[in-house]
């Protein structure tokens, strides 16, 4: 903040004629290019230093505070305090994860995707590069970021469905300002209670390299993991990598009409890596391909009775998956920047072009695998702007594996949210999505209600193999800020699902409910950044579910 007002005090000196030698310097900087439909804020003037030739000279970083002491309106005891308290993100951290260097060639949407990985940090609430001023073919450059308030006593609360999740951790998603995540508490979810331990660093060993390391002692088991990774940082980054190992012993649980009628212990172990290259990249669209490697291993016991009804016992099989192959993957980058989709005030980066990536492995039991066959994995996504001031986001997904002579897992999964801002602090959503899932293996189940996207019944309420979930909602932002930290907003919303059940049940109705009530964005913090505290009513009442006001109080939805 303090830089912005120098430059800001600068300008001004600069058109008083005070300051003839900056005038002269940031005269020196091409006007900014016109274009039609700009991607994201500061897009033309980085466009017209691409095509002067420039190269970047120095690169300042300033990180800004939680709060703005400097504004008389949040220079207040509580703001002190957390300012005081914060540790600020060290500038080597910056530094580590900035895209560009010193003597690089300009490369706007290069300045784009900088401002998106650093946007995309955890700890980091915002942040911004712009040209400060242009001499001898270089141009300076500002990186702005906005830390976020990391350190929290989560006691994160939610309810749907007449049940509860909470959370009681420590976590510091900025440890110490080295943008590492620490943390470590008590949870409980729908189905168990765990001690949770975690550790995360973007900057693995000061590299490319992420790492995330979880361990949970579950009321019913354990969880341990490990995965590395290093991403496509850039379109251009030549190639990438990811291993991960996963241990987890636990209860599965089965779920009709709201209540637990199954519960079958499984010991799972699995290994996944694959390395991937640069083939092709024109300036937008980039082609990559490698191979890919998976190794799984599952277990089960009997399966118990909790509650006798209508859902069967469930069945399950010891196998073992052991397979390698080909990775395919298709990226373009046509990201632009929005504001309160998903979020509240919040400048939200979404890809308008195709990401698709496509695996098939062959599991051998030359490996190890239980039986010889393809598993195949396709994902794909695309976002498009139908008209003006609406943007529509879909992704879908297709696996499959040829098991013993038969497909198995056969899961197909599609959805589509469209969000239209055709008034000023509101945004119209309309969300669909559709699911199928064949021969599933025991951990895969498609459920309707409560959290499942199905507010105000019972969760876990009905069970099958295709479901079809559409939401309508009207969120509005309004100007209210409590505490210079929660921007309240409001909300109403209509679910509707139905599903295809199991034991031959056919087709169940069209459930639905209707709700409202508040939606608070979080501006300050790195968690909970969209919490609802509303009240939900079912309008199709069935087995278990009457017409009742539900509470629906967390962070409930990712759409």
């Amino acid at each position: 903040m303090v830089t912005r007002k120098l430059l800001a005090w600068g300008g001004l000196l600069v058109g008083l004629g005070v300051a003839a030698t900056g005038r002269e310097a940031l005269a020196t900087c091409p006007s900014p290019a016109v274009i039609t439909n700009p991607r994201w804020p500061g897009e033309d003037a980085w466009l017209a230093i691409q095509r002067a030739g420039l190269r970047y000279g120095a690169i300042h970083v300033e990180v800004d505070n939680v709060y703005d002491l400097a504004n008389p309106r949040e220079d207040i005891w509580y703001t002190r305090t957390a300012d005081f308290l914060h540790i600020r993100t060290r500038d080597w951290v910056v530094d580590h994860l900035l895209l560009i260097r010193p003597g690089q060639p300009v490369d706007a949407q290069q300045v784009y995707e900088a401002i998106r990985h650093l946007r995309g940090q955890t700890f980091l609430r915002g942040a911004d590069i712009t040209p400060v001023s242009c001499s001898d073919g270089v141009v300076n450059v500002q990186v702005d970021v906005r830390d976020a308030w990391t350190l929290k006593l989560d006691t994160r609360f939610a309810r749907a469905g007449n049940a509860n999740q909470w959370r009681f951790k420590l976590e510091d998603s900025n440890f110490l300002g080295t943008g590492r995540t620490l943390a470590v508490g008590r949870q409980k979810t729908l189905e168990r209670s765990m001690n949770v331990l975690e550790y995360l660093d973007p900057t693995l060993a000061n590299s490319d390299w992420t790492m995330a390391a979880y361990y949970e002692q579950l009321s019913d088991g354990k969880f341990e993991s490990l995965t590395l990774s290093k991403p496509f940082l850039l379109d251009t980054t030549p190639w990438g990598a990811d291993v991960m190992a996963l241990d987890q012993h636990l209860n599965l649980g089965f779920y009709n009409r709201g209540v637990q009628a199954w519960y079958m212990p499984q010991r799972g172990q699995q290994f996944q890596a694959d390395w991937q290259k640069r083939l092709y990249f024109n300036g937008e669209t980039a082609l990559r391909a490698g191979v890919a490697m998976d190794y799984e291993h599952y277990t089960y016991g009997a399966p118990v009775l909790v509650s006798a009804g209508e859902l069967p016992p469930p069945a399950a099989y010891p196998r073992t998956l052991a397979g390698i192959g080909p990775i395919v993957s298709l990226h373009q980058d046509r990201y632009a920047s929005f504001e309160n989709l998903r979020e509240v005030a919040r400048a939200e980066d979404y890809n308008l072009g195709w990401d698709v990536s496509a695996q098939v492995l062959y599991d051998s039991t030359a490996w190890g695998a239980t039986s010889n066959g393809p598993n195949v994995s396709v994902t794909a996504s695309r976002g498009f702007e139908p008209r003006p001031e609406w943007v529509v986001l879909a992704d879908g997904s297709l696996m499959a594996r040829r098991d013993g002579g038969s497909w198995r897992n056969e899961a197909f999964n599609a959805e589509a949210t469209a969000y239209g801002q055709p008034w000023q602090r509101q945004t119209l959503v309309f969300h669909v999505d559709y699911a199928s899932l064949l021969h599933p293996d025991p951990e895969n189940r498609l459920y309707v209600g409560g959290f499942e996207a199905l507010r105000g019944y019972p969760n876990f309420y009905a069970t099958g193999t295709r479901r079809v979930r559409v939401t309508i909602a009207d969120r509005i932002v309004t100007p209210m800020v409590w505490f210079h930290t929660f921007q309240v907003g409001f909300v109403v919303f209509n679910d509707n699902a139905i599903i295809d059940r199991a034991s031959g049940q056919g087709w169940s109705p069209w459930y639905s409910s209707v709700g409202a009530g508040f939606r608070i964005g979080n501006l300050r913090g790195s968690f909970n950044r969209v919490l609802y505290f509303t009240v939900a009513e079912p309008l199709v009442t069935d087995a278990g579910v009457r017409r009742k006001p539900q509470v629906v109080v967390g962070d409930v939805l990712t759409f």
